[in-house]
């Protein structure tokens, strides 16, 4: 299992949203977007590795111009969405200076000084130094340190973003895979409603550890004295593996600027599925007849019909969305772990990086007729009361307890059932469905 994974599989159930192994934006986004980094209406992908491979913005115009956001330019009759009157939720202090995040792991009782007050101006000022000991049986750990604290923020009206992406996702995918060449797994597609942004941050994994063996991480913060970027460092025994962040001067974001909130630790938003066989249509016609088929005035015409495949469905060939999460009527594949997680998925270069969502989308998809599968990252938490990744059969079966299936202009997704109708579900213990119009 690769770093990225171990530090996505460790964090993930902490429910922080999507644990990215590389916060940093990349190198070759234009110097605005380096200076932003990822952000609310960024659509793209959750690469394996564990960052995030923009595309294009859906609230930014296209200028006609690759030293703007839209770099890469944007799908076909491309319209941005319009923002909300104060559309946006922001918390200067989601995550507090000196936050760690971690799992299996105590902090050690020798750590010098806390994290976040080393400072440069005073050359005899201790760093700011905090270290962990490895103390669960589990074989693995993952670390998350933030120094100078985090900020959070996130779209009131997610579900615009929702009706948004479930009326554009087709383009959106042929933008992705045609126009750019990406080669997205069907699935693999993320909208950002949220995130949580630093300017430092310090991350650390371990894998296949001996229990019975010693071993520390240490992660020191220093402030530079000429500006308000920090330099971070670790130092670790044998078999962990580490990254942090590096300072402003670094990054190449123009003279004298001070390192942004630029860092996504975490990210939140929807990923969103087709039905297999629609990435195939070609012609402006095929698509219109597919996504005719939708229209329908009762929310029980939407149910599959087992006799019946979907028009535009491929056939003779291995199912894309197999690939994808492995869904198989709720069970698990023979090499999948207990969680949900399996190293042989994700070093295929088919599927993207593993998501409790892709089961549940994949799910949407064989009980209804809908063209689109859409879900939010906190749709899973439900699903999961403890701090563990539920695998596919625990989400599958505790969904018709939380959630009903609902379809809109031929998207389906989750609508949470209220309390007192916890235990509503249909008399073969399925999800119920719900129309919510078109």
């Amino acid at each position: 299992m690769t770093d990225s994974q171990v530090y996505a599989r460790r964090l993930l159930p902490k429910k922080h949203r999507y644990p990215m192994y590389y916060p940093e934006p990349l190198d070759n986004l234009p110097l605005e977007y380096r200076r932003r980094g990822v952000g609310i209406g960024d659509v793209g992908i959750i690469k394996p590795d564990g960052s995030f491979e923009f595309a294009f913005n859906i609230f930014i115009p296209w200028a006609e111009s690759d030293r703007e956001i839209n770099c890469f330019g944007v799908p076909d009759g491309f319209v941005p969405m319009q923002l909300g009157r104060q559309p946006v939720a922001s918390n200067q202090n989601k995550h507090a200076e000196g936050s760690v995040i971690m799992s299996n792991c105590e902090k050690s009782k020798d750590a010098s000084g806390s994290i976040g007050v080393g400072d440069g101006f005073a050359p005899s000022a201790p760093a700011g130094t905090i270290g962990f000991d490895i103390t669960s049986s589990s074989s693995e750990t993952a670390v998350l340190t933030v120094p100078d604290g985090a900020l959070g923020e996130d779209y009131y009206n997610k579900k615009a973003i929702r009706k948004f992406a479930i009326t554009h996702a087709l383009s959106w995918y042929e933008f992705i895979n045609v126009e750019l060449g990406r080669e997205a797994p069907n699935g693999s597609l993320y909208v950002v409603t949220g995130c949580d942004r630093s300017t430092a941050w310090g991350i650390a994994t371990v894998e296949k550890y001996s229990s019975s063996g010693s071993l520390s991480l240490q992660f020191t913060a220093i402030k530079g004295q000429l500006s308000a970027s920090y330099s971070c460092s670790w130092s670790t025994t044998p078999g962990a593996v580490s990254r942090h962040s590096i300072a402003a001067e670094d990054f190449a974001l123009g003279p004298d600027v001070k390192q942004p909130q630029n860092q996504c630790l975490f990210v939140r938003g929807y990923k969103v599925m087709v039905r297999e066989g629609l990435m195939a249509l070609q012609s402006p016609s095929e698509l219109v007849a597919a996504e005719s088929i939708t229209d329908h005035s009762k929310s029980d015409s939407l149910l599959r019909q087992k006799d019946r495949s979907f028009p535009g469905t491929a056939s003779g060939s291995k199912s894309w969305l197999s690939r994808i999460a492995g869904y198989q009527g709720g069970g698990k594949s023979n090499r999948e772990s207990a969680d949900g997680w399996s190293a042989e998925k994700e070093l295929d270069p088919h599927v993207g990086a593993y998501h409790p969502l892709d089961s549940i989308n994949s799910y949407l998809l064989d009980q209804t007729q809908a063209q689109i599968a859409i879900t939010h990252e906190s749709d899973w938490w439900a699903l999961s009361p403890d701090e563990t990744t539920p695998n596919e059969s625990e989400i599958i079966s505790r969904l018709a307890t939380h959630y009903a299936l609902s379809i809109e202009s031929g998207g389906a997704f989750l609508t949470p059932i209220p309390n007192e109708r916890s235990n509503a579900q249909s008399n073969d213990g399925s999800a119920i469905v719900l129309e919510t119009g078109n």
